[in-house]
């Protein structure tokens, strides 16, 4: 996990940092004994356990640890997210808002140039509607609140609370409830959980904040 030095940045903005960095990790990359390992070390389950889904992870990834077996939740995250078989919750936003459900549709392009206007870029290979891409971008704009000025602050914010309202909460809300639906381990389940509380959060979370900031 991202350390954070930054004295000048709140509360708020370091819980959202260091949670969209967890998220971009989970869903960008498949599950391995070291990355259990680092969630364990970090703490971030232990800080976050009070929120839906997370005792689930925590206990599963404790479990997993002592065991040495993570098999289950490796093949767990080949059938909902990778494949090589029909996914069971494709993670790209275009899937969820086109009606043939494809990927690389129109909500591709508008968050691939959204992404261009700050200098972006994905991981190879990941198309930018991807949600642990969608993250990794909060994940930066979020990065940067605790570095410029107040104008800049309300702009950014505004940026956020314009991406979470046109994007993720166009279709989150439904990859959340496929993941809960079809995961077969609860580390997926928990996450499920987690994903489609979070969402919901942040939109309470920027309303408020991004009016304060003006």
């Amino acid at each position: 996990m991202e350390a954070l030095d930054n004295k000048i940045m709140d509360n708020d903005t370091r819980t959202r940092i260091v949670v969209y960095d967890f998220l971009r990790r989970v869903f960008l990359h498949e599950p391995t004994d070291e990355f259990f390992g680092r969630l364990v070390e970090s703490g971030i389950l232990e800080d976050l356990n009070d929120l839906p889904g997370i005792e689930k992870m925590r206990s599963y990834v404790q479990s997993a640890l002592s065991s040495g077996d993570i098999d289950a939740v490796r093949q767990d995250f080949y059938q909902l997210f990778l494949g090589p078989r029909r996914l069971k919750a494709p993670p790209w936003e275009s899937v969820y808002r086109s009606e043939l459900r494809l990927v690389n549709q129109k909500s591709t392009t508008e968050v691939r140039q959204l992404y261009a206007r700050f200098g972006f870029e994905t991981e190879a290979g990941q198309l930018e509607d991807h949600f642990g891409t969608e993250c990794d971008f909060l994940f930066r704009l979020c990065s940067l609140l605790g570095v410029i000025d107040k104008h800049g602050r309300y702009d950014l914010l505004g940026v956020q609370k314009r991406f979470i309202g046109d994007h993720l909460l166009k279709w989150v809300p439904g990859f959340a409830e496929d993941i809960m639906k079809n995961a077969l381990t609860d580390y997926f389940r928990g996450l499920g959980e987690f994903v489609g509380y979070w969402v919901r959060n942040e939109e309470e979370y920027l309303d408020t904040v991004w009016s304060e900031s003006k």
